[in-house]
């Protein structure tokens, strides 16, 4: 593992063709992330102001469910995260700061 990566300690699971527990998770979590976005999709197009209100809390929902698996997988060190370069940083900032000056 790298220096630049973020990460618990990884708690074992069966190496078997069987999904196992960090699989069948990392699945929902990235099940939840795409309802996540096509939920922003949906409210986009929403015309319906009570369809809208009713969208937008399941969406909510789906947005907590997901920070929770997250949460739940790093927790046990299946998810690991690799910390961004402090050059690529102020790279980006650069590129984006006369932008941001634009709009002050």
């Amino acid at each position: 593992m790298n220096n630049n990566t973020v990460h618990n300690q990884e708690q074992p699971v069966p190496k078997t063709p069987e999904m196992n527990d960090s699989d069948y998770l990392n699945d929902i979590l990235a099940t939840e992330k795409s309802m996540s976005n096509n939920y922003g999709i949906v409210l986009n197009e929403a015309s319906n102001d009570s369809l809208y209100e009713e969208i937008i809390n399941i969406c909510k929902d789906t947005h907590t469910c997901q920070r929770n698996l997250f949460n739940l997988l790093f927790s046990k060190g299946w998810y690991k995260l690799e910390k961004a370069e402090q050059q690529k940083i102020d790279s980006i900032l650069q590129e984006h700061e006369p932008k941001a000056n634009e709009l002050k």
